[in-house]
């Protein structure tokens, strides 16, 4: 009966899904957002404090207890499921993982931690198997063109990852986890307060075999088999200090530290397939801001960054000129950027500021890489309300941006926001919508790659438009509902061809849209014991031109990029234990340009269940997860199998 009930959660996914399996700041206190809503304030979207439902463009956000929930140690295990964002995996444990953002490769999605730059200059990636949900307090994801803000890589939008801060009293948190395939993970977390300096350490050791059994389809029969080279080994540590939260002075730093080992086996050809590859990445980071408020209407802030890090790929199975593939990278990345936020009345605020950056890269691969960048921006928001009798009120959000490079061309974006409030009862409703120019900057690997890197490429630009609607409405509990259409239109988009010598260089020939709907509504009861979210993305990704005459993926769409995806979720409290069911679902994705192969659809549900113990003067808990709980087979990308079903117990102990 149990298996029975959770194959019916698994039908409740949108029908419209399944049958293309196959290719066919401070607010007003009038405020129009309902008092249930109020917790919530993003600041990606305008870099300044607003609600969501106030913003120019979609907003999710990943609260803390959501994260706890949703099954798995790594981060994107969360954020899978929001409408317009997907994840490409390389199999399981530690595999590279990508978040991409409503269709748009994964170099252009910015991804920023506490609100400085994760994306790496050498390659334009972020890898989630090495980003924890442990360290995380929320995450802000704004779908949308957001360069006039935060510069190169936002055509999709921004995932900003804000970490979890010091505790008010001094306490010591101990957590451990087993799993499937002797998965371990332990972590030592302490904090507190001295004065008005918060303190918080953690340390985090994770480590697992990554073998795990899936079926390979060899085009005639079915073979199950076990998944090997893929064990992990990663550390992590972080030390913060927050001093003078809420005083007229106040200052954060934070040092982290990421050493992980693990195995990449490469794709799955046939069943005597055995990848030997392996991934060592070493990562130490600081980041902090110093803010002085002057007065109510004038703040000052001063933002840094530095990053070193230090990456190896070896592969046995390869040579190359007599020798195993041993490809080793350095890179030094730091940013400054002071910043001034203004607001002389409620209805006009707005942020100003400049950055200064330089990145280098020292690499057997590539020569070697130098880029310097110097930054402005203005954004502003101008809030207008009409004396009519029915209540009605605008706010503009117009922001521009200007970057320049040492070694690529200069760059303005424009963008302009607009949301439009229209009733206060018996409803809210909102409407909002953005226009303006993003772009991508050529990363390193782009430019300097010593067999074919291309240093005359320019960056890639885009145009993005959104509009859509939110909505709040008492009903039995607070339903809360959007929905939006977006349209990106890229060109110059950077594709790599074959040159001389038989090697492949990157070129500036082609134009790519992704235009969609994005749906979403999620209903808690009055009394916030039973959540309902239920929500889908359908995607056109598609290839405009033609790279050269006759050109047969002309016109298609982009691989792996599903034609539509969709969530349902619930959650259930019931005194100190909390239960989990969610059921996601993607369509089918194209793996070849010419759109002559695909991998079939699937659906993946997952439980999970936490328990609460008070124990004064003590507090514990202890979460059960069942991840893939009907062992679905299934490839995110192609010849990379994922796991079948996984098990995971974890204890948490805090005094």
């Amino acid at each position: 009966m149990i298996r029975l009930a959770f194959r019916a959660l698994a039908l409740l996914v949108p029908l419209a899904g399944f049958a293309r399996q196959l290719p066919s700041g401070e607010t007003p206190a009038d405020s129009l957002t309902p008092r249930y809503r109020l917790g919530e304030i993003v600041v990606t979207a305008t870099r300044s404090e607003v609600l969501p439902s106030l913003a120019p463009s979609a907003v999710n956000i990943i609260s803390r207890s959501r994260i706890d929930l949703y099954g798995g140690s790594l981060l994107s295990a969360a954020l899978e499921g929001t409408p317009g964002i997907t994840f490409r995996a390389y199999g399981g444990g530690l595999s590279v993982q990508t978040a991409s953002l409503r269709g748009m490769p994964s170099e252009h999605s910015l991804v920023l931690i506490d609100g400085q730059r994760y994306n790496s200059t050498q390659n334009g990636l972020a890898d989630f198997s090495l980003v924890t949900s442990s360290d995380v307090d929320h995450v802000e994801i704004v779908r949308g063109g957001y360069s006039s803000l935060y510069g190169a890589d936002a055509i999709g939008g921004v995932i900003n990852i804000i970490t979890r801060k010091p505790p008010d009293d001094f306490t010591g948190t101990v957590l451990s986890s087993l799993g499937s395939r002797s998965y371990s993970a332990n972590e030592l977390t302490l904090g507190g307060r001295i004065g008005e300096t918060g303190l918080r350490g953690a340390f985090r050791r994770e480590r697992g075999r990554g073998d795990y059994p899936f079926r390979f389809f060899d085009g005639v029969s079915t073979t199950e088999l076990n998944r090997s080279g893929g064990d992990f080994s990663m550390l992590k540590g972080e030390i913060m200090a927050r001093y003078g939260e809420e005083a007229d002075f106040s200052a954060s730093a934070t040092a982290t530290f990421t050493e992980a080992d693990r195995g990449s086996p490469g794709p799955v050809t046939d069943p005597s397939s055995v990848g030997r590859a392996r991934l060592y990445d070493k990562i130490s980071e600081i980041r902090g801001s110093v803010r002085y408020r002057e007065s109510s209407a004038v703040e000052f802030r001063l933002n840094f960054t530095g990053q070193l890090s230090f990456e190896r790929y070896t592969d046995p199975g390869i040579l190359l000129n007599g020798a195993i593939t041993n490809s080793e990278y350095t890179n030094r990345d730091y940013l400054v950027g002071p910043e001034i936020h203004y607001g002389t009345s409620p209805a006009f605020t707005g942020t100003a500021g400049v950055e200064w950056g330089r990145a280098t890269l020292t690499s057997n691969d590539t020569r070697d890489a130098l880029r310097e960048q110097r930054s402005a921006f203005l954004s502003t928001q101008h809030q207008f309300e009409l004396p009519w009798e029915i209540p009605f009120e605008i706010i503009l959000y117009p922001s521009v941006r200007f970057d320049s490079y040492s070694d690529v061309e200069n760059g303005v974006s424009p963008k302009i926001g607009l949301n439009i409030g229209l009733l206060r009862e018996p409803a809210t409703v909102r409407l909002r919508s953005s226009f303006g120019r993003s772009y991508h900057a050529p990363v390193f690997n782009d430019l300097y790659w010593k067999a074919g890197g291309n240093p005359d490429l320019k960056p890639e630009h885009a145009i993005t438009f959104d509009a859509g609607f939110v909505a709040d409405v008492s009903l039995g509990g607070g339903l809360h509902l959007e929905a939006g259409y977006f349209d990106i239109r890229a060109h110059d988009h950077v594709t790599w061809i074959p040159g001389p010598g038989g090697f492949w260089s990157p070129r500036n020939i082609r134009e790519v849209t992704s235009r969609g709907v994005e749906a979403e509504g999620s209903w808690t009861s009055t009394d916030s014991l039973f959540t309902l979210t239920v929500n889908s993305t359908w995607t056109d990704a598609r290839k405009k031109n033609a790279d050269f005459p006759g050109d047969p993926s002309a016109g298609k769409r982009l691989i792996y990029v599903p034609a539509q995806t969709a969530l349902i979720a619930g959650e259930m409290h019931l005194g100190w234990s909390t239960l989990m069911i969610r059921n996601f679902w993607s369509s089918y994705r194209y793996t070849t340009e010419v759109n002559d192969h695909f991998l079939r659809s699937y659906a993946t549900t997952s439980v999970a269940l936490r328990f609460g113990l008070p124990l004064p003067p003590a507090r514990a808990s202890f979460t059960l997860e069942f991840t893939n709980i009907f062992s679905t087979s299934y490839e995110v990308v192609a010849l990379y199998p994922m796991p079948l079903r996984e098990v995971r117990g974890t204890v948490e102990v805090t005094l």
